[in-house]
């Protein structure tokens, strides 16, 4: 009798530990967001960071408020990190692995970035960033509406609005250079 109290006691905590292996593994779909939303938003913030070093301090006004190029790089390191580091939280809780470096495709744009200046600078920047939102904003719909675990589609859909604003200013930035 023992013996068999012993066995199921070993079953059970053998089980148990089952269940909590599965409850931090995620799909395919959503590994491959996190890795996609996680370069994007590194990409965000290094592209940021040479727009505060390089760019144009120079005020456009958008509708009433008025963005330079440094004060738009700002803004993306501020949401983006912020961002980044949400997104690393929910990453370590499912035991996913988020990159360190920026694909090569991403590194190729920073580097490109990093090779000019003045109105070439702002230009291209700008230009990038209406791109890599429309980007970002496409990834992020997607989850919201068709990943598998419900906590990244609440956080992706969460950060749609400010990925939306952002495309906006951006886009508003473009038609003013």
């Amino acid at each position: 009798m023992i013996w068999l109290a012993a066995m199921m006691f070993v079953a059970a905590a053998c089980k148990d530990d089952d269940e909590d292996d599965m409850s931090n593994t995620i799909s395919d779909k959503d590994r491959t967001f996190i890795m996609n939303a996680a370069d994007g938003g590194m990409f965000e913030v290094k592209a940021g960071q040479l727009a505060v070093a390089k760019g144009d301090s120079m005020n456009h006004m958008i509708h009433s408020d008025s963005m330079s190029v440094k004060s738009f790089g700002q803004m993306m390191i501020t949401d983006h990190t912020k961002a980044n580091e949400e997104l690393m939280a929910l990453a370590s809780e499912r035991q996913a692995t988020m990159p360190t470096t920026l694909t090569a495709a991403k590194q190729q744009k920073i580097d490109s970035l990093s090779a000019v200046s003045g109105a070439a600078f702002n230009t291209m920047y700008t230009k990038m960033m209406v791109a890599s939102h429309q980007e970002t904003i496409s990834l992020f719909q997607s989850e919201s509406t068709g990943g598998d675990d419900n906590e990244l589609k609440t956080w992706a859909s969460s950060k749609l609005p400010t990925l939306q604003h952002h495309l906006e200013m951006a886009e508003m930035m473009w038609d003013a250079l």
